[in-house]
């Protein structure tokens, strides 16, 4: 029989444990405890961790002897860095301190404490046999090359949607609501600047070669980020303070209003050589006067000394006391090899660029160097946890926005796996695991354990604060979202990102004007970024109105640089279509299969948003214009090059059903039909609120091109009515509707959802 629970104890507690272990497997519950199970003759240490590795869930005996056992904390760090569900079983009334309690912390205990102890026994089992129950829907729908948890937690107290159960009106009422009362908060917050807080602004490069303006950029970041990791200060995360560079005449008072803080650190970094200079100043906004400031000349090896130091004084400056394991972490160099160090700044510089690039779709090559620079990083350091974590996020970044193939995600597993194995308590780790589990397999509730480990070591955090609202999305608590992402603002109020994904959730929910208000203080926050002004008047106007009037002008306004950028193609791609301009369709479709951009498009083909080949849109188009779908047999090598990505990537359900559209417009009914109805299968909309959707929508897009208009009405009754379902202006001019438009149903769809006044 194989093992399920791993039962972890003090020598002084084998009693107890052999009792818990009795009790579970007289259930038929098979355990693996110490000694029984060490095989004759093996190394202590690798046969527990084997017997962790072979297990499913992780029972710690918890008792003052436990709490100062050495190979106890050694044992919960190994099952936390396996991911395992872990279920303390408090046998003495004493809390975890150290590094038990910091991962403990974040669990469900079972008290034992009052006899007698049968019946904390029998709640044991009770809680175990429904984790184990619970795990099979997980475990059978989920292939991962890393060790994956088999078990749904027990949780403790805390770039689409469950069921829309609050009707449009009330959902208005609630936004109002919500909107007064955070205005009143910044109202007040306004006010109350807490004196202990800190933006640390971009270091000036002044080095003789201003190419190592990225070094200087990362002494600063890393000296944010120690400070971030102290829970008495208020720190603004780098996005929001990069804006403020040294060459620009800097007014500390308005930038430290701007951000809401009382004290602003600025620097100068200059390396020649071996030797590196860091100098630093703290003043206090109010009233421009320097708190504290030094001057570092050393060895560029003392990099992360002088780091630690600044960080450490300007926490004593600010009257902030650091526990032990704040100090402890503050202290730890990231590496000892710093020419791997530089590899993986220059790497966080490229993937930073990458994701402010990611709405512009131009963002693969910088995220493919940096992980190749992070790689390169690895091999001269095996043990950078942190280069690690960021080639993790860089292969998470490709794998949402461009590449979702199980080779990416493997790619991804693997360097997460590295990082958790080689630092299980580093928080930047737990957070990258979170964003993976998010990202790459929808585990929304591992993904929270995960970040509230991290959380307790990066209270600073504008990422740690976010995830709950990306979370929250999916899972149809649109409302908590919004307030979410409004909440990680308050920590990082210039970063574009969480403003843009506020506006966007906020369109989801067909609160077009609220949303307007939010795009149009991202577009004066960032006014450089022009795809921000064609996503407002897309989601805003022409989503709303059915008018694309402005977003045309939005294009057309365009650097002709970016005419062959892939979101733009498929944007002048569709707007051919929509106005049945079959010549321009056919100009643009040859340049994008021209190997140009690429060969597919952005994800605009149907309404799951995933990249196709481009012959894709040559199919749909051949049908438009009347022809037969067999009368080209380049028709027959597109869909094959698409089946070849959904064979790639089973189970990836955006990539399924646009194989179903394609399936339709090729008349393959049975097919087509089949292939669309699996992909709701695997993505629901109770599952995904986000992706859910358009992968109905493209049910119903098959059902239209199948001759099946009864059922294509039946699911648009769904989506109009659905948070991120379908609009007005979509139904107005997709061209993917043709076969039921004219039927009176469409007619009276489109009158439900027409904008009014």
């Amino acid at each position: 029989m194989e093992s399920k629970v791993f039962i972890s104890h003090s020598s002084n507690d084998k009693a107890i444990a052999d009792q818990i272990c009795q009790h579970l497997e007289s259930d038929g519950i098979k355990c693996w405890i110490a000694p029984r199970d060490l095989k004759s003759g093996s190394d202590w240490t690798e046969g527990i961790i084997q017997g962790i590795n072979s297990c499913r869930l992780f029972v710690l005996v918890f008792s003052a002897s436990a709490n100062s056992s050495e190979h106890v904390r050694r044992e919960v760090a190994t099952a936390f860095s396996l991911g395992l569900a872990v279920i303390p079983f408090r046998t003495e009334n004493i809390n975890p301190s150290g590094s038990l309690g910091y991962f403990l912390g974040t669990v469900h205990w079972l008290d034992a404490i009052t006899p007698p102890l049968q019946k904390h026994l029998t709640d044991l089992t009770e809680r175990i046999t429904y984790l184990l129950s619970d795990q099979g829907r997980f475990a059978n729908s989920i292939s991962v090359s890393v060790r994956r948890p088999k078990t749904e937690p027990v949780l403790p107290g805390r770039f689409r949607r469950p069921r829309w159960i609050i009707g449009i009106l009330l959902g208005s009422v609630v936004i109002l609501i919500t909107f007064w009362l955070l205005r009143q908060r910044q109202r007040n917050a306004a006010s109350e600047i807490p004196p202990r807080s800190i933006a640390v602004l971009p270091f000036d490069n002044i080095s003789a070669n201003q190419d190592d303006a990225y070094f200087a950029d990362g002494v600063q970041d890393e000296i944010l980020n120690n400070l971030a990791k102290i829970a008495q200060l208020k720190v603004i995360s780098r996005t929001s303070v990069m804006q403020y560079r040294a060459d620009t005449r800097r007014d500390l008072r308005q930038i430290a209003s701007a951000l809401s803080v009382a004290n602003v650190l600025e620097g100068t970094v200059r390396r020649n050589g071996n030797r590196v200079r860091v100098s630093a100043e703290l003043i206090d906004a109010s009233n421009d006067n320097t708190v504290w400031a030094d001057s570092y000349d050393r060895d560029l090896t003392d990099i992360f000394t002088i780091q630690s130091e600044v960080a450490q004084t300007i926490a004593r400056k600010l009257t902030a006391t650091l526990s032990p394991e704040e100090k402890k972490v503050i202290e730890q160099r990231p590496t000892d090899n710093l020419s791997a160090y530089d590899l993986y700044l220059r790497a966080k510089e490229l993937i930073a660029d990458a994701e402010i690039s990611l709405a512009s779709g131009n963002f693969e090559k910088p995220l493919v160097d940096a992980i190749a620079l992070l790689e390169q990083a690895c091999q001269l350091d095996p043990n950078f946890a942190l280069a690690y974590c960021a080639a993790a996020h860089a292969h998470d970044l490709l794998y949402i926005s461009y590449d979702p193939s199980p080779n990416r995600r493997g790619w991804a597993d693997a360097a997460i796996d590295r990082a958790l194995r080689l630092r299980p308590d580093l928080p930047e780790a737990h957070l990258t695991y979170a964003y993976h589990l998010y990202f790459c397999f929808r585990d929304y509730e591992r993904a929270r354990v995960q970040l509230a480990i991290a959380k307790r070591g990066l209270p600073n955090n504008s990422d740690a604060t976010e995830l709950p609202a990306f979370i929250d999305r999916r899972q149809g608590h649109f409302e908590k979202a919004v307030q979410e992402f409004r909440e990680a603002l308050a920590l990082d109020p210039q970063n574009p990102n969480p403003i843009s994904d506020l506006a966007y959730t906020l369109y989801a929910m067909r609160e077009f004007r609220a949303s307007e208000e939010v795009y149009d203080q991202l577009i004066n926050r960032v006014p450089d970024q022009p795809m921000l002004k064609i996503q407002k008047e897309w989601f805003i106007n022409f989503m709303k109105t059915g008018d694309d009037s402005a977003v045309r002008s939005a294009v057309a306004e365009l650097p002709a640089s970016t005419a062959m950028d892939r979101g733009v193609s498929s944007l002048n791609i569709g707007f051919a279509l929509n106005d049945r301009d079959w010549p321009k369709a056919k100009q643009l479709l040859e340049q994008v299969k021209g190997g140009e951009i690429g060969g597919e498009d952005d994800g605009n083909f149907g309404y799951a948003t995933v990249p196709v080949p481009a012959g894709c849109y040559s199919i749909l188009l051949a049908r438009l214009q009347g022809k037969r779908p067999d009368t080209n047999p380049s028709f027959a090598e597109a869909r094959e090059q698409l089946s070849q990505k959904v064979r790639a990537s089973p189970g990836n359900a955006l990539l399924l059903s646009a194989l179903g559209i394609v399936d339709a417009l090729l008349t393959r009914k049975e097919d087509s039909i089949k292939e669309a109805r699996r992909a709701v299968e695997i993505l629901p909309i109770s599952k995904d609120a986000m992706d859910g959707p358009g992968v109905l929508a493209n049910l119903a897009v098959v059902y239209a091109w199948t001759d099946e208009p009864d059922l294509a009405f039946e699911q648009l009754g769904v989506l109009a009515k659905t948070p991120e379902g379908v609009y007005y202006g979509q139904l107005k001019a997709d061209q993917l509707w043709t076969p039921i438009r004219n039927d009176p149903r469409f007619e009276k769809l489109l009158a439900e959802l027409a904008p009014r006044n």
